[in-house]
């Protein structure tokens, strides 16, 4: 537990499932109050907001594409309005409805991916940056991907994206550490139990388990548990870094090629 957290207010774009809704928990377990943000499953985002008020903070949830700028503005308005802000965690995605190799890859589609794999985070942090201010300071935690550093099969919209983010992530930490707002980034291995689990093959966690040294795939708990650290004033000094979460499936890759 990271008392410096308790009393917070944070913000989860793409907090009603999977690993949005267990960094909101995860925060919600720290004493922080959260704003649930979700583009269409209103159920998901109250039932996660529920949950999180049953953990003892406040907890609304809120419509908004992060997509679209205008919808954006207004959630960071109502932001305002409930409190303030101090933790924003860029955790909404798309782009894996589609899957294709990037030779095939459809303009129309790549520009959606980027409103809100690039554009919705980069909007975020400047709509939150004086409000966390006027607080004092704050963190940012974006939600990077191993694709965005190596190759996978159909996964170029979501790749590249998310490669665009992890630059952003740098840029952004040295223009917002002076005025006491940190960002830096998670990038999980196959997260076991995400929503984008549900994109793949149905076999592709009982294969990639057994390759990752710890015996386990990364659970959505797990990357809550990243964040939180963060977010918290323990991790103070970290700034513009991606932490690396796949239990040393990355830098195992060449054992299998070579013992294989």
């Amino acid at each position: 537990m990271y008392p410096s957290l308790a009393g917070k207010r944070a913000v989860v774009l793409g907090g009603s499932r999977g690993i949005g809704r267990a960094i909101a928990l995860r925060l919600a377990a720290e004493g922080v109050h959260v704003v649930v943000n979700y583009a269409r499953s209103s159920e998901a985002a109250e039932a996660t907001a529920e949950e999180c008020r049953a953990l003892g903070v406040e907890s609304i949830a809120v419509r908004a594409d992060v997509g679209d700028g205008d919808e954006l503005g207004a959630l960071f308005e109502q932001v305002r309005a409930w409190g303030g802000l101090d933790v924003l965690v860029n955790n909404a995605a798309r782009g894996l409805e589609r899957p294709r190799p990037a030779l095939e890859q459809r303009p129309k589609h790549l520009r959606a991916t980027m409103d809100v794999n690039l554009f919705g985070p980069w909007t975020a942090v400047q709509l939150a940056a004086p409000t966390m201010e006027q607080r004092g300071g704050g963190s940012v935690v974006n939600l990077l991907s191993p694709g965005a550093w190596q190759y996978m099969p159909n996964y170029s919209a979501v790749g590249v994206s998310k490669a665009a983010l992890a630059s952003l992530t740098r840029y952004l930490a040295v223009e917002l550490a002076p005025r006491r707002i940190r960002v830096n980034g998670v990038s999980a291995g196959w997260v076991e139990g995400s929503d984008g689990e549900h994109s793949y093959r149905a076999d592709i966690s009982a294969r990639v388990r057994p390759q990752v040294p710890v015996g386990r795939n990364v659970a959505p708990e797990d990357v809550a548990a990243a964040v939180a650290w963060l977010c918290s004033d323990e991790s103070s000094m970290l700034v513009g870094e991606t932490v690396h979460l796949d239990g040393g499936f990355g830098i195992a890759a060449w054992r299998d090629v070579l013992e294989g």
